[in-house]
């Protein structure tokens, strides 16, 4: 490439490693075709060469190559022409065409950078997170080369994830004929050609070029002013220069020692009587000592004991090395003979932990049965995304360890029962478990949280008798004091009581105060986090069109009716474990019953993988039931002791 007022060209590429037959440039400037006796046709980016975009082998080679003003590219083999298209085929609503790398001499976009995005996203099949980790690579590429301080990786993804949830929130709304939703999609639009901004917030503070600060304040400004220009020769010979002197400074200074701090403004040396001894010294002709060189300390003072009290309280490698350093002052020791930095501490407490730990395992041997808990969390992990953990512990009489909590790479029952079988073998304990403590819900979730900023809370639409099956509507009211009585006592969490209010407010009844919460997490109670996301929309079903199609509101209708006649009140009724065996049977007896055929035939079988539970042991526990008639528990009492018919009790 050449300018007219240069006599060498600014810029050069080997395309082919033999000559070329034609050679073509898009009228947008961005594409550059080649094609060579090799019989290969190569797409450039023209604004960043050395990228080699594609490559085609073409069978006996071509003569011509040509783009159309449309983005057409015809090329001549003998005597046919073949075209091709350089457009992706998957456009993205409100951005247009995805791009398999972010180009140009500037900043990237807010437009760039998504665009980006949803070629690793919907091309590509990689996940958001993976998308925004790939996206932000090439965002940062730019920055380092327009030479601006920027905040960590981490933080840009996570910018990255935020724009394409701004993004998703409105793609929802995009069927929506409103004026709001019109209007924030407008708002969307006219803002992807600003700059995504990821300087550090002290960025004008820590360069030192003008012309570097200057391009940063013109690219925020509307238009991203300016563009980086070619290498910048004289800051390249000044970059040289220093890295050359500070490398001849590390081949002068003695291996394994490090440098003398400056002394003060008020050290001695800085008084007249100091520097009237120093010109004495000079003109006797004697020589000043050399200054010694401080050496690295070599004596260790972190202990297990000490790892060990640092863990308890929290404190970090960096506070612990002041905290250590002024403590062996205090007690007479030089802190510069001793091996105290950040990075030692940090591996003695890595070492001390991956000791005891392998202590605990070797010596964790109970006597006593165990039983086994596992539970799902999703918690989050060091990148800034979350993952869905599972929890795995052991007790028993005067036992109770944490055996891990590893990462489920899949939410199948499955996979968790893989996890807690290899986390039993690992510490040697499953030949002592003899019984097991875990929740068997098994949900997906599926909602629309992130609408929810547009919802008016107070304008609250429950069905009407129309839309509740009749079983429904003749136990409405008993349902309401059953659920209103439940609400003047105390519940274990506050999603308890939510979900109380909601059947209340879904089956027409009143409350003295009504204040609906944002949709919260799911890692607490799947199950009832489902019945309460689906009561919300139901509530709010007049505010979610477009959203939520009709077909999938119909099926919420069903499951939230379902849900307040069958399940809301037996399940706060399921910590009490006397009412256990009466309360699955009735709850069985209640489905067999049940109008809405799938519901029910879906519902029995799922419950009865679970009769389990109604085993001999369990039965006895309706014992205690205060809402049984003693003649039933007599009965119980006869049907455990005696089998049907039989003379003696069983041996067992």
């Amino acid at each position: 490439m050449w300018t007219p007022n240069a006599p060498e060209p600014v810029a050069s590429i080997l395309c082919h490693p033999h000559p070329l037959r034609a050679i073509d440039v898009d009228h947008t400037g961005r594409y550059m075709a080649t094609v060579g006796v090799d019989r290969q046709m190569k797409i450039w980016d023209a604004r960043n060469l050395g990228q080699c975009l594609q490559y085609y082998t073409i069978g006996s080679g071509a003569s011509n190559v040509v783009f159309s003003q449309k983005g057409l590219l015809s090329v001549a083999i003998g005597n046919i022409v073949e075209v091709m298209t350089t457009r992706k085929q998957i456009e993205v609503w409100l951005l247009g065409h995805s791009v398999p790398t972010i180009t140009g001499a500037k900043l990237p976009s807010r437009g760039d950078v998504l665009r980006r995005f949803f070629y690793a996203h919907k091309e590509e099949k990689k996940t958001v997170q993976q998308s925004a980790a790939e996206a932000a690579k090439e965002v940062l590429d730019f920055w380092t080369r327009a030479r601006i301080p920027t905040i960590a990786e981490t933080s840009v993804r996570k910018k990255i994830t935020g724009l394409f949830d701004e993004w998703k929130i409105l793609s929802k709304s995009k069927n929506n004929s409103g004026v709001t939703p019109a209007e924030k999609q407008k708002t969307f639009q006219e803002s992807l050609p600003d700059l995504l901004d990821i300087a550090h917030s002290d960025a004008l503070t820590l360069m030192t070029i003008p012309e570097d600060k200057e391009f940063l304040l013109a690219q925020r400004k509307k238009g991203r002013w300016g563009s980086m220009a070619g290498l910048d020769k004289k800051l390249k010979e000044s970059v040289c220069r220093r890295e050359s002197s500070l490398s001849r400074s590390r081949q002068q200074t003695p291996k394994g020692e490090e440098m003398v701090e400056l002394e003060s403004s008020s050290s001695e040396s800085s008084s007249p009587a100091n520097a009237a001894n120093t010109s004495t010294s000079s003109d006797a002709g004697v020589a000043s000592p050399p200054k010694r060189l401080r050496t690295r300390g070599r004596k260790s003072v972190v202990s297990p004991d000490l790892v060990g009290a640092l863990d308890r309280t929290g404190v970090s490698s960096r506070q612990a090395l002041r905290i250590v350093a002024a403590t062996a002052s205090s007690l007479g020791h030089d802190p510069q003979e001793l091996v105290l930095n950040p990075e030692s501490i940090r591996q003695a407490r890595a070492k001390y932990r991956s000791t005891l730990a392998k202590d605990i395992k070797e010596t964790f041997s109970p006597l006593t049965p165990l039983t086994v808990h596992w539970d799902r969390k999703i918690l989050p992990q060091d990148d800034g995304t979350r993952a869905e953990r599972l929890a795995i512990l052991v007790t028993g009489e005067g036992v109770e360890k944490l055996l891990g909590v590893p990462k489920l790479h899949s939410g199948t029952g499955d996979a968790a029962a893989t996890a807690v079988f290899e986390a039993l073998e690992d510490w040697g304990v499953q030949e002592r478990v003899v019984a097991m403590c875990f929740d068997t819900t098994s949900a997906k979730h599926w909602s629309h949280n992130d609408y929810w900023s547009y919802i008016n809370q107070s304008a609250i639409n429950p069905p009407t008798n129309e839309d509740l099956p009749e079983t429904l509507v003749s136990k409405r009211d008993d349902l309401i004091q059953g659920l209103k009585r439940l609400l003047q006592t105390k519940q274990p969490r506050d999603d308890y009581k939510e979900l109380a209010e909601l059947s209340i407010l879904f089956l027409g009844g009143a409350l003295p105060k009504t204040s609906i919460r944002s949709p919260g997490a799911l890692h607490r109670a799947r199950w009832m986090a489902l019945i309460i996301s689906a009561l919300k929309m139901i509530l709010f079903r007049e505010q979610l069109t477009g959203v939520v199609t009709p077909r999938e509101m119909s099926a919420l209708q069903r499951f939230s009716s379902f849900a307040t006649e069958i399940y809301v009140l037996r399940w706060f009724e399921s910590t009490v474990p006397s009412y256990a065996p009466a309360n699955d049977l009735g709850f069985a007896k209640d489905i067999l019953q049940y109008h809405d055929e799938s519901i029910r035939k879906a519902c029995f079988t799922t419950l009865s993988r679970h009769f389990w539970y109604l085993s001999e042991d369990l039965i006895g526990l309706s014992l205690f039931d205060s809402r049984l008639p003693v003649s039933d528990k007599q009965a119980i009492v006869q049907a455990i002791l005696y089998d049907e018919g039989a003379e003696e009790p069983p041996s067992e």
